[in-house]
């Protein structure tokens, strides 16, 4: 059977998250500076646990005070939901008690962007290491001790 021109256009642009790269960053609902340095460690080391695991290719991250950016490639079984999610039912059964004493919570879904070339790789990477810096919480990216800078 021949397909129509409109179903083979709805895939031309369609892509799997197996092996893709992507930006994510999931933030606290309101957002309030509730992530002390305990729950930033927690964070880092859940990053740090997806990486030894080996459940993805870390390039960059930062946890601030109220929410969190990921750079980093699948690997091969995992897929963006099935990783989101696991990660998010470690850090947020760690984090919640320290939360809720600000009256605050993690976000119920996330923003992610699917990273398709080398010159959008570089820019979310400094992005990311630089947003400490922006914010003004630090002089120097390398002087924000939860993140990849």
């Amino acid at each position: 059977m021949k397909e129509s021109p409109h179903s083979s256009n709805l895939r031309l642009h369609r892509w799997s998250d197996a092996a893709a790269t992507f930006s994510v960053t999931k933030s606290l609902h309101p957002k309030k500076p509730a992530l002390n340095e305990q729950a930033r460690e927690i964070i880092v080391s859940a990053f740090e646990f997806a990486v030894k695991e080996q459940r993805i290719y870390l390039r960059a991250f930062v946890v601030m005070p109220d929410h969190w950016h990921i750079l980093f490639a699948l690997i091969e079984p995992w897929t963006l939901p099935k990783f989101i999610h696991n990660l998010m039912s470690y850090v947020g059964r760690k984090t919640s008690v320290a939360l809720k004493q600000y009256h605050t919570a993690w976000q119920d879904g996330y923003y992610d962007t699917h990273v398709k070339t080398a010159r959008q790789f570089e820019f979310v990477a400094y992005y990311i290491e630089q947003n400490p810096v922006v914010k003004g919480l630090v002089e120097k990216a390398e002087q924000w001790e939860a993140s990849s800078a």
